[in-house]
């Protein structure tokens, strides 16, 4: 360094002596050829520091032109548009791509305020994102709607910062994705449309397991309100009704190996709701990156009652064809021998045999009434046990009301005679016959007349049996004016074995099975039976049959 500052000295010396001497102001003698040679070699090296001086400043500044030139075509050529705002909106500078989305040359921008391009709606958003930029300085992003010079609608999104006292600003044109959002939406919209159609509930939660929404299913079928559950963990709705052990455990193994539920079976007693049986199907979804579960959610509670109801009533179906083929086969058994019995009864009392005294003939009375008593529930037994196995075979044919009935008046008459009844008829001659099955259609008017007969009044009465048209359908009632029967026993009247009253069931024999047979009868011709009675003043048995027979 002293070297340099020597050198630097002389020099200096040697240009100030020689500025002297051109001047003619210095008193000393003519430098000596030694110091001229100096001074010329400090010169010439000068010279080349300043032309090496001058091709590195001409190389800069070729790159600081290159420089200037790619970041004019990046600032210009951008796909975002840069403009420089002052604090009333008005454009102090713009790139060529903030020109090109308002749709207007770059020049004509420039101190045009930005309000221009913008609708209506949104002016006074761009205004607040001016005043937040200028007062607090930190960056701002805002949305606005505008309208370009042609009047093309267009969306754009503005990134603003304040930097040398200007709102230095990007501008991103978003509207392919306002437009996407707009479809997004709409086929949202159309989605949960289609959604809130679908019978079975539908529920989507976050990975922490809180309600996101539902289709409207969900909200009905549980009794449960949009605003209750909002943002809401599925396990705390209802009160917690949701908080399943089982439920749980299922759920949090979706999340954790993408686990999917199926066919997933819960019993829920719920507050509002009652008892619910539930098939839960769920799987993980992945939405603009975020994990989600959807759940579907079945009631099959009606399902399982049905199921339920479908094996009890098939273990009553096989026990009752069990007690069926037993009672067809006991009293197929039972009544050969007791064919006998009657047979050799009547023979006594008939003393083909022999005479008999006062006292066996009391017994033989006994036997033989006994005897037929039990025959009469045999077959009672056995026409019921046909009829529940599907055995009984119906022939229809055309058949004349009035003789059939007259021939079961005569049959019966003896009995009505017995007990001081009298049997009356009242025919319709539009209505002469009808497409039924012979021998049931007999033991349906047997069996109502003879249980009129039987519960009539200790002083006797009236039976009458009338006939009568109905559009298609034949109308016939055996009407008495007995015992009658109380409301409260209406509804067991045409049930098996059913008895309406212990002490009536001491004093009038029977099973119960007469006019269960009866209904069933009618009911294999298309009809229908009911009753109408008063108690103390008599009952009305009435049935309707299908003139044409069963359709």
């Amino acid at each position: 360094m002293k070297e340099d500052k020597r050198k630097t000295k002389n020099v200096s010396e040697l240009r100030k002596r020689a500025e002297d001497k051109i001047q003619g102001k210095t008193d000393e003698q003519d430098p000596s050829i030694k110091d001229a040679r100096i001074l010329i070699h400090e010169l010439q090296v000068h010279q080349i520091e300043l032309e090496m001086q001058n091709e590195e400043l001409l190389r800069v500044q070729k790159e600081l032109e290159d420089s200037r030139d790619k970041y004019s075509d990046l600032y210009d050529f951008s796909p975002v548009g840069y403009f420089s705002f002052d604090n009333n909106g008005l454009i102090l500078e713009t790139n060529l791509t903030g020109a090109k989305i308002l749709g207007v040359e770059r020049n004509s921008l420039i101190n045009k305020p930005l309000s221009l391009f913008i609708s209506s709606g949104s002016k006074e958003v761009f205004y607040l994102h001016l005043r937040q930029v200028f007062s607090t300085g930190v960056r701002h992003t805002c949305e606005l709607n505008f309208f370009d010079n042609k009047g093309v609608e267009l969306w754009v999104q503005l990134i603003s910062l304040l930097i040398c006292g200007n709102c230095r600003t990007s501008m991103i044109d978003i509207t392919d994705r306002k437009k996407a959002e707009e479809s997004i939406k709409n086929a949202l919209v159309y989605t949960e449309s289609i959604v809130d159609t679908i019978r079975e509930p539908l529920v989507l939660l976050d990975s922490h397991k809180r309600f996101i929404s539902a289709n409207f299913s969900f909200y009905q079928t549980f009794n449960i309100s949009i605003e209750d559950a909002r943002g809401r963990s599925l396990y705390e709705l209802g009160n917690g009704q949701w908080n399943i052990p089982s439920l749980r455990k299922s759920l949090w193994k979706i999340n954790s190996n993408n686990f999917k539920l199926q066919d997933f079976e819960i019993t829920q007693v719920f507050p509002n709701i009652g008892r619910k049986v539930m098939l839960l199907n769920a799987s993980r979804l992945k939405l603009a990156g975020t994990d989600m579960i959807l759940l579907a959610i079945e009631d099959i509670t009606v399902r399982r009652q049905l199921e339920e109801m479908f094996l009890e009533n098939e273990s009553l179906i096989r026990v009752n064809k069990a007690r069926t083929d037993f009672l067809m086969i006991m009293s197929h058994e039972l009544r050969t021998p007791l064919t006998s019995v009657i047979a050799y009864s009547i023979l006594l009392k008939e003393k083909k045999t022999g005479e008999l005294n006062e006292k066996q003939m009391l017994f033989v009375d006994t036997i033989l009434k006994s005897s037929k008593h039990l025959l009469d529930l045999i077959n009672d037994f056995l026409e019921l046990a046909k009829i529940e196995a599907g055995k009984m075979e119906m022939f229809f044919e055309e058949i004349s009301i009035p003789d059939l009935i007259n021939d079961i008046l005569e049959i019966i008459r003896e009995t009505a005679i017995q007990h001081n009844v009298i049997l009356k008829k009242e025919f319709n001659q539009e209505m002469l016959s009808i497409n039924a099955d012979r021998r049931s259609l007999r033991q349906i008017l047997f069996n109502l007349i003879s249980n009129s007969i039987k519960f009539s009044k200790n002083e006797g009465g009236v039976i009458t049996i009338s006939t009568k048209k109905e559009n298609d359908m034949v109308r016939i009632s055996v009407a008495d004016n007995g015992i009658g029967i109380r409301n409260e026993d209406l509804p067991k009247l045409f049930q098996k074995f059913e008895q309406l009253d212990s002490g009536i069931s001491r004093k009038y024999e029977g099973t119960g099975l007469g006019l269960a047979i009866t209904k069933q009868l009618v009911e294999m011709h298309g009809g229908k039976i009911w009753v109408e009675s008063k108690y103390g003043e008599g009952s009305n048995f009435i049935f309707l049959l299908p003139i044409g027979g069963k359709k």
